[in-house]
């Protein structure tokens, strides 16, 4: 089976936004000792708009011109390493600022959709070109919602293909959120590997030009966010996250629903939503499916969940590390089989 381990690359978003150090560069550092080993090639998601903005504004203090210093030596480092880079947009960094020594984080736009059409199309061309810098020419080909707040993605749709993005990595089975930031429905997606679209990543098109490689999902029962906040409170180092900030609170109704009734979650390797790693793969193979797409946060991995991983990769000899530029056809030297394989 293919294994594609993707990273959202960026900071938190809450009271304190953290470090560069801590919540980018420690824990992808380590994950990228743990992959080692098995040939791991991993797939970042740069939030592009956090490094413009830590640009703009780094003649203002030290402390931002050494951080944007070693954002940028790091995300050369890991090109190096041949790991790839790709898109990643949370847009409200264009309304953020550094005021009195901390990020003045303005989440009034967090959706690219809050923006018109013209800014957007803005938007996307300028981080692809910010993020171009730091990649070989034409490899930068796939795309992560902020938040996964992709729809409606027809408004997307035009700015993502005039800036050569063909793929979106966004969806996953069953995913849900009504809060005021995170507001997306992926109900009734085709649960499939991979498929092409063209306005709609909900609906299949046989000749669409954009292709979804969905994030892989798993049911989670109420027991597991109730285990969570128990461990929460033990505080044990072994749980304690990498980054040195914190998370947007969900929303009331999204929270009620993790703590009551069954709902889905994307298969993680943060904390301890790594322990459902083994039976996600599992479910996976079970249903005939060629690709296992994974998703992290270097800001919120821990000790265990890299522990974990490792030993999953220790027992997993059959899985294949690939990444999004292998999903392309005709993309480099070789082009992956399962490209072309029915789901």
């Amino acid at each position: 089976m293919n294994f594609l381990i993707s990273l959202d690359y960026e900071l938190f978003f809450g009271r304190r936004t953290g470090s560069v150090e801590h919540c980018l560069v420690e824990p992808s550092e380590a994950l990228c000792k743990a992959v080692h080993p098995y040939g791991g090639k991993l797939s970042f998601f740069v939030d592009v708009g956090f490094l413009l903005r830590l640009a703009a504004e780094a003649g203002k203090s030290d402390v931002l011109r050494r951080e944007y210093s070693e954002l940028c030596r790091h995300l050369e480092r890991l090109q190096q390493q041949g790991h790839e880079l790709q898109l990643h947009i949370h847009p409200h960094w264009e309304d953020t600022h550094w005021v009195d020594g901390n990020w003045q984080i303005d989440t009034q736009r967090y959706r690219l959709h809050d923006f018109a059409e013209e800014q957007i199309t803005e938007i996307v061309s300028r981080y692809c070109k910010a993020l171009a810098a730091f990649c070989p020419a034409g490899s930068i080909c796939a795309f992560r919602a902020g938040g996964w707040v992709l729809q409606p993605f027809s408004k997307l749709a035009g700015a993502l293909a005039a800036n050569g993005i063909e793929i979106d990595s966004t969806v996953f089975e069953n995913g849900q959120s009504e809060s005021d930031t995170h507001l997306f429905n992926f109900c009734g997606a085709p649960q499939k590997s991979f498929w092409r679209f063209d306005d709609d990543p909900l609906l299949e098109v046989a000749q669409g030009r954009f292709l979804e490689v969905p994030i892989a999902a798993h049911p989670v029962t109420p027991a597991f966010f109730w285990k969570l906040a128990f461990l929460r409170k033990l505080g044990r180092q072994t749980d304690k996250a990498f980054g040195d900030g914190t998370a947007i609170p969900l929303g009331r109704n999204d929270l009620l629903k993790k703590l009551l009734s069954r709902t889905w979650s994307v298969v993680s390797i943060d904390g301890r939503k790594v322990d459902f790693l083994e039976a996600a793969f599992e479910r996976y193979a079970r249903l005939g499916r060629n690709d296992f797409v994974v998703i992290g946060h270097p800001k919120a991995l821990t000790r265990h969940s890299i522990r974990r991983l490792e030993q999953f990769l220790a027992t997993r000899r059959d899985l294949r590390f690939v990444n999004y530029q292998d999903y392309r056809p005709g993309f480099g030297t070789q082009v992956r089989p399962t490209y072309l394989a029915k789901d």
